[in-house]
């Protein structure tokens, strides 16, 4: 394989999100990657944070539906550890203003 970094590829892993009830969520999974934390439910990218750039990004899905707000809600308070982010409040309003606590955050689609 060309170009294959072997050392990166070793970084990432993936686990389950574990619900508020110590269960695993079906189909919600937080993503370690070198760095980044991602939450992705199903299909769909909800969020990235980049600890190197102190960077949240919003997927455009984050409201799909109120399970993903549940979800994406523990994602920021129990595993990225933003709790100002763990409400879909919090988050329109970092989206509106490109900030929180000290984070930038973005919408992208």
């Amino acid at each position: 394989m060309q170009n294959f970094n072997e050392k990166r590829f070793l970084t990432v892993s993936v686990e389950q999100m574990i619900n508020d009830r110590g269960n695993g969520a079906m189909n919600q999974f937080v993503i370690h990657d070198d760095g980044l934390l991602m939450f992705q439910s199903y299909y769909s990218l909800i969020a990235v944070v980049d600890y190197s750039t102190k960077t949240v990004f919003v997927g455009s899905d984050y409201d799909y539906s109120t399970t993903t707000g549940k979800h994406r809600n523990i994602f920021f308070r129990d595993y990225a550890y933003i709790p100002e982010l763990a409400t879909k409040k919090g988050i329109d309003k970092a989206l509106k203003y490109g900030k929180c606590d000290g984070w930038e955050v973005k919408l992208v689609s």
